[in-house]
């Protein structure tokens, strides 16, 4: 279960949250690719795919060993120094597209992140190469999920506050502008968006007074604007409600007040352990079979700054990791989340710089 949205404050500027849940942390460490470094993929066969140096650096929560074979670590979270970033989430219904095209074409969705934070300034390149078709994307089978193809859709957010949703169904890549500006799960995004209909009444005005017959009422306090408000954790509630903070947020007058903003909005999205849990189909006597999605990693991006804030289930603060300032780093660089922890809190570039 995942949550990505986009805030826009008052001057335009773009910011972006995104809440990771799984029943434990897989993901190790915060990776740094410098500009020029060397991305390799491949093909279904085991071939060399789509091979290249990033015109550009990045900053990404990397996930090793998920995909068998790869000579990169999958990018879950990132951001450019272009001011983008890049989300994948998991949707259970994907498929793997077509690649009858040249090897060097080919691209797995393990090195999507690579490709898009590497290469591109905004979401408009990004969009005009796979229109163009300048890589053919396939999702390889992936063994913690029964090895069905890479069950996953990606949202991609630059500083302009434009978005695009990159989906594999059908045999197909699917690209969708992102006009609400949200990402959570299944079913695909296009179903979330036509579902937005059927809450076209909410808003965030109260209308606390009423009458009935003779009988004069009103609301002890406010809030009713929200009895509509799905309260369920599933990806279709939390869709509906990321569509409603991100949209009705106050706009703040400053990078550190809507920073501060968007850490609130995302608070709507943070599950405890046991918050929500899940009993297996057929469980084991003796044998504890229920299963909890927690909120195991929160992600806000500055994209104007270039500021990526990570807060894991093991700290309480958001540390903050300032990207224009790693440009001196030459290479690769891993800092593990550990660290991170440590801090609880603060700038944590310096842990790249060191």
């Amino acid at each position: 279960m995942c949550t990505a949205l986009i805030y826009k404050d008052a001057n335009g500027n773009a910011y972006t949250g995104r809440t990771h849940e799984q029943q434990e942390l897989f993901v190790e460490s915060l990776t740094y690719f410098p500009k020029g470094s060397l991305i390799e993929s491949q093909t279904p066969a085991g071939k060399p795919g789509v091979t290249f140096n990033t015109r550009y650096a990045f900053l990404a929560i990397t996930v090793k060993n998920l995909i068998p074979n790869t000579k990169q670590e999958l990018v879950l979270q990132g951001h450019s120094d272009q001011g983008m970033s890049f989300t994948a989430n998991v949707l259970m219904n994907s498929s793997s597209a077509e690649t009858s095209v040249e090897d060097s074409k080919v691209l797995s969705v393990n090195d999507l992140g690579h490709w898009v934070l590497g290469n591109f300034q905004n979401v408009a390149q990004v969009k005009q190469a796979l229109e163009s078709k300048e890589v053919a994307i396939w999702a390889p089978p992936v063994p913690i999920f029964d090895n069905v193809p890479a069950p996953a859709h990606y949202a991609i957010y630059d500083k302009s506050g434009a978005g695009l949703v990159i989906e594999l169904l059908d045999g197909q890549v699917l690209i969708h502008d992102n006009a609400v500006g949200v990402l959570t799960n299944d079913p695909e995004y296009t179903w979330h968006v036509k579902n937005m209909n059927n809450y076209a009444q909410l808003t965030n005005v109260d209308h606390g007074n009423g009458q009935y017959n003779n009988l004069k009422v009103s609301e002890y306090h406010g809030g009713s604007a929200l009895i509509a408000l799905p309260s369920s954790q599933t990806s279709v509630g939390r869709f509906v409600k990321a569509a409603f903070c991100s949209n009705y947020a106050k706009q703040a007058s400053s990078p550190k007040e809507a920073i501060l903003t968007l850490s609130h909005v995302m608070n709507n999205f943070d599950r405890f352990t046991n918050f929500s849990v899940d009993i297996a189909d057929t469980p084991k006597p003796g044998v504890d079979s229920s299963s909890s999605e927690v909120t195991l990693i929160t992600f806000l991006h500055d994209l104007a700054q270039n500021h990526f804030y990570i807060r894991t289930i093991n700290a309480m603060n958001y540390t903050m990791f300032d990207i224009s300032k790693l440009a001196a780093l030459g290479k690769t660089k891993v800092v593990q989340l550990d660290s991170i922890n440590a801090l609880d809190g603060g700038d944590g570039t310096h842990l790249f710089l060191h």
